[in-house]
């Protein structure tokens, strides 16, 4: 092999490893739900179109996620690779959030408004003529 292509693959092996996406909800994260860690996630021409289909987080996680990452990882790259990038899987992992209560203090009701708020707001509305 020329030293050409030695460079040309030693770059695209360099290349396809590197790249990772993270969401962040602001939620606290829990736990994945069963199957959705490390996912293989189905992607084609470079990833710029869906193989997998949207994942319907509402079912997935109820209360809501935490933590969304989409990467690729050795199998991954090498697929993509092998493909010329027409096929370009990825590993995605969905973390839940997880359930927070807040405890209320003793002696407080949580029902009744704290002092000094204004309460629920009127309901008469008052309009110029």
């Amino acid at each position: 092999m020329t030293p050409r292509p030695c460079a040309l693959l030693l770059l695209s092996l360099l290349a396809t490893g590197c790249i990772e996406t993270h969401l962040y909800s602001g939620l606290p994260p829990g736990d994945p739900p069963p199957g959705y860690e490390h996912r293989w996630h189905v992607s084609y021409l470079f990833g710029l179109t869906e193989g997998s289909g949207p994942y319907d987080l509402g079912k997935l996680c109820p209360g809501g996620w935490s933590e969304i990452t989409v990467a690729p990882d050795f199998f991954t790259s090498v697929t993509g690779m092998i493909t010329l990038y027409l096929y370009t899987p990825n590993r995605v992992t969905i973390i839940c959030a997880r359930s927070v209560e807040l405890d209320t203090p003793p002696g407080v009701d949580p029902a009744t408004p704290p002092p000094g708020s204004l309460g629920p707001p009127s309901t008469a509305a008052t309009h110029s003529r």
